[in-house]
């Protein structure tokens, strides 16, 4: 997400927890678990997942951060009427921005489709507080959708996929979902309250995909990779199920913690560059090339931040065979950049008949090219 979006959030966070702050004693921890990934390192059919989870005190202090919301509302002009109800759906869609993480929570993961039905994770830790990230074998899976959950947790999905076959690598915001990053007034009423929209033709696109790239009856592993922070999960899942149910995949975001500043400077980058989000977003696919490469991914962007840079840079490091195609959907706005200096300079490296830049009036057309075969045009 922008700046302005991720200073007001935790500007209201910080506030509420120094007006509001109760003894930790006094609340119960709950879990959010994000859907995971399955992958087979050795290509014996042993499945290894990898998943994230975050414990956090239960209860929150609301009251100032209702109150900044308010305010925030009022000064972006939406509708007076409306204002009550607009913030009750962003207290909702906002909430886990008030959670304060456990560190040194242990949690146990309970599997439901694979031979190992339990597995420990590594405690959470201090930096990333309430955070854990893991990777741990689970045998052989009955399914290639296996479910997983913590305690009170919501269950999750984990989407595997064998070594072989091909699978998408796509971005969220104004890529698949009108949030308008470069406007704050409407990327914060697109986050917030108002009800998420897919951009035209995506949702029929990915459908299209999910079958056109099956090969040798393996379905493509659709890959979902934002910079938006891991507290918006709920929401961007909820939006994935709702609109991409033919195409729905493990979703990457960002941690973000209130207690790590250096991780949110970074996850910013510096200035216009934005080389923060190019390594967060390369990181990430490093770690998929690690778990499949032996993959061949098809990467789909926009034009608004630094898509074309970071698929760019990961057809550099990674090669032709990973990443197969590079679509970019060119944003009509002002602020975007589109110039030629800029694509040349973002795919240097890359052969031209490798990338398509697409308006949304093309996106139909896109079905019609056969990437399983080798085309990206």
């Amino acid at each position: 997400m922008k700046f302005g979006l991720i200073t007001l959030i935790w500007t209201a966070v910080l506030i509420t927890l120094q007006t509001r702050a109760r003894p930790l004693s006094r609340r119960s921890t709950s879990t959010l678990l994000l859907n995971g990934l399955g992958y087979q390192p050795n290509g014996d059919g042993e499945v290894t997942i990898s998943i994230e989870a975050f414990a956090h005190l239960g209860s929150k202090p609301r009251g100032s951060f209702t109150h900044f919301l308010t305010s925030i509302f009022h000064k972006f002009h939406a509708d007076v009427d409306n204002v009550g109800d607009h913030v009750a759906t962003a207290m909702k869609r906002l909430d886990l921005f008030l959670a304060i993480g456990v560190p040194l929570d242990k949690m146990e993961l309970t599997i439901n489709g694979c031979d190992k039905n339990t597995v420990n994770l590594p405690r959470t830790g201090f930096k990333n507080l309430g955070v854990v990230t893991a990777t741990e074998m689970v045998g052989k899976c009955r399914s290639s959708l296996p479910t997983a959950k913590i305690d009170s947790s919501e269950t999750v999905t984990i989407y595997s996929s064998p070594p072989h076959g091909l699978g998408i690598i796509s971005d969220i915001d104004d890529t698949i979902k009108n949030t308008s990053v470069l406007e704050p007034e409407k990327m914060f009423e697109n986050t917030a309250y108002k009800d998420p929209v897919p951009i035209a033709g995506m949702p029929e696109l990915y459908a299209s995909l999910s079958k056109s790239l099956t090969v040798q009856s393996i379905p493509p592993q659709f890959i979902y990779l934002s910079g938006s922070p891991f507290e918006l999960f709920p929401f961007l899942s909820s939006f994935l199920k709702t609109h991409f149910s033919a195409s729905l995949g493990p979703l990457f975001l960002q941690s973000l913690s209130i207690t790590d500043p250096e991780e949110i400077v970074k996850s910013l980058g510096d200035g216009k560059s934005g080389q923060g989000k190019i390594d967060y977003k390369v990181g990430q696919i490093k770690r998929l090339y690690g778990f499949y490469p032996q993959k061949g991914f098809l990467t789909i962007g926009d034009s608004g931040e630094k898509d074309p840079e970071v698929y760019g840079k990961a057809y550099n490091e990674f090669g032709g065979h990973f990443i197969r195609c590079i679509w970019i959907h060119v944003l009509d706005d002002r602020k975007a950049d589109n110039s030629d200096k800029r694509f040349e300079e973002a795919f240097k490296g890359v052969p031209a008949d490798r990338i398509r830049k697409f308006h949304t009036s093309e996106i139909p057309s896109l079905q019609k090219i056969d990437v399983a075969a080798g085309k990206c045009n």
